[in-house]
């Protein structure tokens, strides 16, 4: 798969070299296995999430969706030949409506951002400690 593009993703979005696949194959668990991803996607919209989930079902490729990395349970680490789906680039708050307590989110969205921004409405999100500076 080294160089070869992911259905329905720009290939800039796509990395496959050996020293850029090593910082996504594990989170900060110290004890977790973890393998090495054939290619590491960085979607930026639901659609292309969809097109890499399907690249991944059509070509048998383990897919494995990734937050910040920052996880201490191992739960976004790769398996040798995995797709990791990097959601850092999918970081944006779409709507938060304080009446209701509700927050519309990409899946890349820190924690500790979110609690930033439910205080500008009045509100508290309480992140767990870890994702916070």
């Amino acid at each position: 798969m080294a160089n070869a593009p992911v259905d329905g993703i720009p290939a800039r979005r796509v990395l496959t070299d050996p020293a850029g696949l090593a910082r996504y194959q594990h989170d900060e668990a110290e004890r977790a296995p973890y393998g090495t991803p054939l290619a590491v996607v960085r979607p930026q919209t639901t659609e292309e999430v969809r097109d890499v989930v399907r690249h991944c079902l059509a070509h048998r490729i383990p897919p494995v969706p990734r937050g910040a990395g920052t996880g201490l349970s191992g739960g976004a680490n790769a398996v040798d030949g995995a797709i990791v789906l990097s959601f850092e680039d999918m970081n944006r708050i779409v709507h938060i409506d304080p009446a209701e307590r509700l927050a519309v989110l990409q899946p890349g969205v820190v924690n500790d951002d979110l609690r930033a921004a439910g205080a500008e409405h009045g509100l508290w999100y309480q992140p767990d400690p870890a994702s916070s500076p």
